[in-house]
């Protein structure tokens, strides 16, 4: 146990936090809290670093028997961009070059049934490079799996979303055996924090031979039971004490409901000659746009984070934009954007995301959600910030809404911030509160669960539940087994219903007979949709802009695909006649000529859906159809579809892929990539769907 602090420090870089030295200690002796309550920035991902040194300190001493080979790290639908894949990534880099970590590296390597060049896996469950398959090849090589919780959840219950029937079962062993499940602020997610426990107590009940063990990683637990938190020792550090006594003033301000865009705006642009990183957090897309196309006008350098985004778009604006990279506590190749910079985020940007502004403005949310957002300002305690949350719909007084609601919490939320500590007085005499973790966590537990958001109505998880939802063999709808949304999220009346969108070629290309020959569903089970290709959106704004479309172009086809992945093929005016309950938690498939992308002046994909913009799909559709651009690490893609005249000869095959499935196309087709638009092709050209899954 000695020996934690030089190889921590050799693995991530810095020396171990006390509370970090500790939970090591715990997990050798194959103690697994229940729940950590450890305030964000203070390093909550590196427990993934604590559990590898862990491992392999149980390893060393032959006691790895009951000690989890594999970390599952579950993040909240919300977030953009979880930067744990990186630092688990430079980590492993770490591992297998320092010479500090030889013998680390060695016992590692010895657990592996088939030994490969890296240590550790390394696998994302999400994002461009959704499921690089490494989790999952070799049940005894240390492996790291990070994933949301739609992700994780669907899997550990046979659902496995946009997984193969076949590979279902395998999915869920590997979650629900030999793993430590770690719940990343997990009072954001009761629903899936009750389901893992039921899950435990029925693989207790069944004495299953390698179950998982589970821990809420948050700060404030919504059932009061906390059995790890920082100690003394941890205050006394430098670096923990500076990050828990941040300088955050926190400023409320009460207007009208029609007020909100416009103090929102006056309050950012108090901000324009300072030269600083301003974040904005607003709850709905709609006050998003509103204050983005204001600031724009105004002359502000921003870019917007949203829930809204496809997943390509959205990892590149981590990746690429010189805003978002002012705000990103990670180094980059970016350069980033010089002056006042403004970064406007819905609440996907609020849990996950390693960034720290300078300046924050903000509407009102449920204190759970403040705290998050509280933490992404000043978040290492280097500056002085000032943080103006503007207060819309609601009375001063928490007592004039009714209990037990959504509006509730928000105003029990403004008492608790007008509770804080005063700390000063802005120019017109508003008083600035204490808003640092540390006075947060000085509030009272019971006046802190007061201001969250209410819990969903949960459904309980029984054998029965299980035993149905493992049938995996038997496809389609069975009695008795119910989608399993419900169990991942629960039911929140507040919480409107999604749908997803998408685009493929094979939309427009396969139809008529063909329908028959390849079945869309069996399709997707060969070319599953993942989450690069994929927007989602409230289900009628989903409408709304599907309506814009079908203005254009009504008769074109379209596949609808329902939670348990069976397809149904209309023309896209038929599916809006439908109304709105047809498309609630489904996704839409589009082909690539409807259109329905918004693009910047320069033709390039924002991400959004517009029913307004790019008439008739004019960007081209490679802008639309983007499922091949699923990448490894190296920036290969892991699978392709090509035409045969792009082929040498009809044996030819893409270089460490197998083929999957050709589609001899039986009718004319103008729509081949890459040919001149309005030219017709006979059908021997075909398509050849290569790729490794």
């Amino acid at each position: 146990m000695d020996s934690l602090p030089s190889r921590f420090e050799a693995l991530t870089g810095h020396a171990p936090f006390p509370w970090q030295q500790a939970l090591f200690e715990r997990l050798v002796a194959g103690d697994f809290p229940r729940n950590c309550a450890i305030p964000t920035g203070i390093g909550k991902t590196s427990a993934i670093a604590v559990w590898l040194l862990a491992l392999a300190t149980r390893a060393e001493a032959g006691t790895i028997r009951g000690f989890p080979r594999r970390l599952v790290y579950v993040v909240n639908r919300r977030t953009v961009v979880d930067q744990a894949t990186g630092d688990v990534e430079r980590w492993r880099k770490n591992l297998d070059e320092h010479p500090a970590l030889a013998d680390v590296r060695e016992t590692l390597r010895r657990l592996a049934v088939w030994p490969r060049p890296e240590t550790l896996a390394i696998s994302t469950l999400r994002g461009q490079r959704a499921d690089n398959g490494e989790w999952r090849l070799d049940p005894a090589r240390p492996a790291v799996v990070i994933g949301t919780v739609d992700m994780v959840g669907s899997r550990l219950l046979f659902a496995g979303y946009r997984c193969g029937f076949r590979t279902k079962p395998l999915h869920a062993g590997f979650i629900g055996q030999d793993a430590w499940l770690v719940h990343d602020e997990a009072h954001l997610e009761p629903a899936f924090q009750g389901l893992l426990l039921e899950a435990q107590q029925e693989q207790q009940r069944s004495r299953d031979i390698r179950p998982f063990s589970v821990t809420a990683l948050t700060a404030t637990s919504r059932d009061g039971i906390v059995d790890f938190r920082l100690s003394d020792e941890d205050f006394r550090n430098d670096v923990v004490a500076a990050r828990l006594r941040a300088s955050k003033a926190l400023a409320l301000h009460h207007v009208k409901d029609d007020g909100l865009v416009d103090a929102v705006v006056e309050r950012v642009l108090a901000h324009r000659d300072s030269g600083q990183a301003v974040l904005v957090y607003l709850r709905t897309v709609e006050n998003v746009e509103r204050v983005s196309d204001r600031l724009r006008k105004e002359g502000l350098t921003i870019d917007l984070l949203t829930g809204t985004l496809r997943g390509l778009e959205r990892d590149r604006l981590v990746r690429e934009s010189s805003v978002f990279r002012r705000f990103a506590a990670e180094v980059s190749d970016v350069e980033p954007a010089s002056g006042t910079v403004c970064l406007i985020c819905t609440s996907a940007g609020e849990v996950g995301v390693n960034m720290s502004a300078d300046h924050m403005v903000c509407d009102l949310t449920p204190l759970d959600s403040m705290v998050q957002r509280l933490g992404r300002v000043n978040r290492f305690g280097t500056g002085a910030a000032r943080i103006d949350v503007v207060v819309a719909g609601l009375s001063e007084a928490a007592g004039d809404v009714s209990e037990g609601t959504y509006e509730r919490a928000r105003a029990r939320t403004a008492e608790l911030l007008a509770s804080l500590p005063v700390v000063g007085t802005t120019s017109d005499g508003v008083p600035f509160h204490d808003a640092s973790p540390a006075a947060l966590d000085a509030l009272p537990v019971d006046a802190r669960l007061e201001g969250f958001t209410p819990g969903p109505v949960t459904l309980p998880a029984t054998d029965i539940l299980f035993d149905k939802w493992a049938l995996t063999s038997i496809r389609g709808r069975l009695p008795g087994r119910p989608p399993v949304e419900a169990w991942l999220r629960g039911i929140a009346p507040w919480d409107p219903p999604q749908t997803a969108v998408a685009w493929r070629l094979e939309v427009e290309l396969v139809t008529g007979p063909l329908l028959e020959e390849h079945r869309p569903a069996d399709l997707l089970e060969l070319y599953p949709l993942k989450p690069h290709e994929l927007l989602s959106d409230r289900t009628d704004r989903v409408l709304k802009h599907l309506r814009g479309i079908a203005a254009r172009v009504s008769d074109l086809p379209v596949w609808v695909v329902d939670e348990e992945g069976e397809v149904e093929v209309l023309t896209l005016d038929a599916l809006v006649m439908r109304g709105a309950r047809a498309i609630e938690h489904a996704t839409v498939l589009l082909p690539p000529s409807a259109g329905g992308l918004a693009l910047d002046g320069n033709g390039q994909s924002l991400g959004r859906l517009s029913g307004q913009t790019d008439k008739e799909g004019a960007a081209g559709p490679d802008v639309y159809d983007v499922a091949d651009r699923w990448i490894d690490e190296r920036g290969e893609p892991r699978r392709r579809r090509v035409w045969r005249h792009e082929l040498e000869n009809e044996e030819d095959q893409v270089r460490g892929m197998r083929l999957v499935r050709t589609i001899a196309l039986d009718r004319s087709s103008s729509a081949v990539p890459g040919r001149p638009k309005g030219r017709r092709y006979r059908s021997n050209e075909g398509v050849v769907c290569e790729g490794h899954l």
